[in-house]
């Protein structure tokens, strides 16, 4: 390793973000290994890019206020800074329900002010939607049980022991899924399991797990996390944390899902319902969403259908942004819109991808262009 890199890295353990360098490069190493085995290859930094965003000395410039950051060291600095108690042993926690009930009667909460999420469209990390909802109904399921027993939890629930049963009950059903993605010969970036905490590390899986898709209160009082960005749950600074259900969540919780309701083998992670709830719920809570979105659609159809002219597009959305950060959102708007149906992909190559606007994506496409046709 170049004496360089040596001395960032050393610098990059100094800032206290890892505990030693042998667990710095054990953790680009895993990092890396989950870029060949998930479809995020265009969405980490390198290794050279990590060290320079801990880095003080470095002449690259720290990412612009109310965009997001490229990888998941960002996070995994602040959870080491987190006033929460250390991860307990995960061998004796048990799992969510995940049965569809009837969620009228549980109490809610409102939004989280706009002021503590990121601007924009969602982080690319944040690159599925079923694990969204495998939460919000594990949440509803857990607020109800709560209410049913009389406990005096009202709309909130403790958040670290509801995050590590959630995690627990997704790398269980992720493993069944994946069995079945395995069987039906899925390819990556196809796989129903995708996103789910399914790794060969079960407590660094999970980690990301809670990390990208529950999420937490940061120092600043921030949102981290998927389910508050999409305005499904609000979480607060207690003593401990507390996270509650907003309505919008107990709405998308209540829908059948074909994974959770008809079981692990269905073909689709999202029923028709819930990706037409979930498109017209961003339309109206988090609209840098679904511009982008639009953005995407629009490009693909005019033809800059692979990644590398996609991204191109997707950057005009933040002159701001590195060539980076808008790989990252391009992979997580291509792999959210696949879930919605909206997008499909093919082969070019060896390794290649182009994606397409299947009917559905076509049908948006069209209701954008025909909504700003002028009257």
């Amino acid at each position: 390793m170049p004496d360089s890199l040596v001395g960032r890295m050393k610098r990059a353990v100094a800032a206290g973000n890892y505990d030693d360098p042998q667990e710095f490069v054990r953790t680009a190493i895993e990092n890396q290994i989950q870029i060949e085995e998930e479809e995020i290859s265009q969405e980490v930094k390198s290794l050279d890019e990590a060290l320079n965003s801990v880095d003080p000395e470095s002449e690259i410039e720290a990412a612009p206020e109310g965009t997001q950051p490229d990888d998941s060291t960002h996070e995994q600095a602040q959870e080491r800074q987190s006033d929460d108690a250390p991860p307990a042993d995960r061998t004796n926690e048990t799992t969510l329900s995940l049965a569809r009930r009837q969620y009228d009667d549980i109490p809610t909460v409102a939004p989280p002010d706009e002021s503590r999420l990121d601007k924009g469209p969602l982080w690319g990390q944040y690159n599925r939607i079923f694990p969204v909802k495998l939460v919000v109904r594990g949440l509803a399921n857990a607020l109800l049980d709560s209410s049913e027993e009389g406990l005096p939890d009202g709309p909130w629930l403790d958040l670290q022991p509801f995050q590590r049963r959630a995690a627990r009950t997704a790398r269980k059903i992720g493993t069944e899924i994946a069995t079945h993605d395995e069987r039906a010969g899925r390819k990556r970036g196809e796989k129903l399991a995708a996103a789910l905490p399914t790794g060969d590390d079960p407590d660094k899986s999970m980690d990301r797990f809670e990390t990208h898709f529950i999420g937490r209160v940061e120092h600043d009082d921030e949102l981290t996390g998927a389910l508050p960005h999409l305005s499904f749950v609000d979480i607060v600074r207690e003593s401990p944390q507390q996270i509650g259900l907003t309505d919008a969540g107990q709405e998308f919780a209540s829908l059948s899902n074909p994974l959770l309701d008809d079981g692990v083998d269905a073909d689709t992670s999202l029923s028709q319902e819930e990706q037409e709830f979930y498109i017209s719920h961003v339309r109206g809570v988090r609209e840098e969403e679904y511009t982008a979105m639009q953005k995407v659609a629009q490009a693909i159809e005019e033809g800059d259908n692979r990644p590398t002219s996609l991204t191109e597009r997707v950057a005009y959305l933040n002159p701001e942004w590195s060539n980076s950060q808008a790989e990252t959102i391009r992979s997580g708007l291509t792999s959210r819109m696949y879930e919605l149906g909206l997008v499909d992909r093919s082969q070019v190559g060896q390794r290649g991808i182009a994606y397409e606007l299947t009917a559905a994506g076509e049908t948006f496409r069209s209701n954008d262009t025909e909504s700003t046709q002028p009257q």
